[in-house]
């Protein structure tokens, strides 16, 4: 059975808004798409230098990591773990940060000799985030430490479980936190309102 042509509208047209100042010299120094200045333009990149310094930063650029609250109190715990060899568990997301966030943390404790384990909940089965469940779940197999990434700033319930449960929990997120911060030894999330981070908009990979 054949199937029935789509109809387009022809009256549809793109509407770009007017230029907010001239990228004509941009564009040419840089080699980019006029769309592509605009844009950063319109984000407050405005010369050359500050254009190509955006697009291709140096690890220098980097704020220290220990202006995130909680940072110094993570980094105490998880070298703590390591050297104690305890059990310890990543708790991802599926989505392509959580997933990234996952492999990120995974690698940087490996450097440091410890050996985690990690968790990605079931999209459909296990719902978003972290659950009451996946920490009773890693208490069982001896885990006493577990570290989100790009999840948890709203686990209240399932930190609780973990508190009740021995379990320490490291939340690193980049979500929005709600009026009052989940239970957890330590919240690394550059939104918390107490946190003077220079830069809010990390995704949860550049938390971790």
């Amino acid at each position: 059975m054949a199937s029935a042509a789509v109809s387009i509208p022809t009256t549809s047209r793109w509407v770009f808004p007017a230029a907010s100042a001239d990228t004509s010299e941009a564009v040419r120094e840089l080699k980019l798409p006029p769309a592509a200045v605009q844009i950063l333009f319109r984000r407050g990149l405005r010369d050359g230098a500050s254009i190509s310094h955006f697009l291709n930063p140096r690890i220098e650029d980097l704020h220290d990591p220990f202006l995130l609250r909680d940072m110094d109190r993570a980094v105490e715990r998880i070298q703590t773990a390591a050297l104690r060899a305890e059990k310890i568990e990543i708790h991802g997301d599926y989505d392509v940060d959580g997933v990234t966030s996952t492999v990120v943390l995974y690698k940087a404790l490996e450097m440091i000799g410890a050996k985690p384990g990690w968790h990605i909940p079931h999209r459909l089965h296990d719902g978003y985030g972290m659950q009451p469940a996946a920490i009773e779940e890693a208490a069982a197999r001896g885990v006493g430490l577990v570290i989100s990434v790009d999840n948890g700033i709203r686990a209240e319930a399932a930190i609780q479980r973990a508190n009740e449960l021995g379990v320490d929990v490291i939340v690193t997120d980049h979500h929005l936190p709600e009026a009052a911060l989940p239970p957890a030894l330590a919240i690394i999330n550059p939104n918390r309102a107490d946190c003077s981070y220079p830069n809010p908009n990390l995704c949860g990979a550049g938390v971790a």
